[in-house]
């Protein structure tokens, strides 16, 4: 519907049907590798996470060379169709695999309420994705504002961001094998508000860009290792876990860049980003009050 000729409201209902289909592939998927992989769960979640980053850089390129070539921009987008097609097709072929036990004990454990600190994990994996949503989507105007960049050199130089999500998650997903996911959680903050740090305080669009890789760095294990913290204090909910997650961040990640955006017309873009460090520093907060009990 997006990609044929029925207009503005075709463009919008497919959008929103992607939009849905989608974020219920995100769910089951979190939740299926963390059921699947038990203690190698937030490892595992990271890594696949990795991966949709390098997909991230890949998409638009495609639709790039699409639209400079005779074949349009929709064969970016059509390529998407094809992929999942084959990737169905692959996952039916081993679909022994993605039957995960079910253990008495697993059914008994879904009734009663969450515990107190599922929903402080949830704050945290909150304040990730508000940081994660305004970075990437208010960036550019940084870069234009302080940067003196043009619109497709800003616009392009947020690719950065996503290179260093990239790293982050590449690196987290091995790190995360033998070290506690708080302990990753606040040290990707605090390189995540040293990023933020050298690409606010600069002129330069070197250096400002170079602040965004390392923001991309710190922000990068929030998503899913804040997935993974939700699952290990939702009591074994993980299916229940993953959909409220992906709620949370939706949520948060639909408002941060909207409250950036008044702050925006009431100041000035520099002065609204400080909202990023804001939100870092509260989720490192509710990781002080409420640590993870690792098993």
């Amino acid at each position: 519907m997006y990609t044929g000729p029925g207009g503005l409201g075709a463009s919008l209902t497919g959008i929103a049907i992607v939009s849905f289909s989608s974020c219920a592939i995100v769910v089951t998927s979190n939740a299926f590798l963390l059921d699947y992989q038990k203690g190698a769960g937030p490892a595992a979640l990271t890594q696949a996470n990795a991966l949709a980053a390098l997909i991230g850089l890949l998409a638009p390129l495609s639709v790039g060379i699409g639209a400079a070539t005779i074949l349009g921009w929709r064969f970016g987008l059509w390529m998407l169709i094809g992929a999942l097609i084959i990737s169905e097709v692959l996952r039916r072929r081993y679909s022994d695999t993605y039957r995960v036990p079910t253990l008495v004990h697993d059914l008994e454990v879904h009734h009663g309420p969450l515990p107190r600190a599922f929903y402080w994990s949830i704050g945290s994996l909150a304040c990730f994705c508000a940081a994660e949503f305004a970075l990437f989507l208010w960036s550019a105007d940084l870069l234009r504002d302080r940067g003196d960049l043009g619109p497709a050199a800003a616009a392009t130089s947020v690719a950065a961001i996503t290179v260093g999500v990239l790293v982050g998650r590449a690196v987290g997903s091995r790190i995360a094998e033998s070290v506690p996911i708080d302990r990753i959680l606040k040290g990707s903050i605090l390189i995540g508000l040293m990023g933020f740090l050298l690409a606010w305080a600069t002129i330069s669009p070197v250096v400002i860009i170079l602040g965004l890789f390392f923001s991309g760095v710190g922000i990068a294990v929030g998503w899913p290792l804040g997935v993974a913290r939700a699952s290990r204090t939702s009591g074994g909910r993980t299916d229940i876990a993953a959909g409220r997650a992906a709620a949370a961040g939706a949520v948060a990640g639909g408002i941060s860049p909207f409250v950036l955006g008044a702050l925006a017309d009431q100041f000035n873009v520099h002065l609204a980003f400080l909202i990023v460090p804001v939100v870092l520093v509260v989720a490192f907060v509710i990781l002080k009050i409420s640590p993870l009990r690792e098993p």
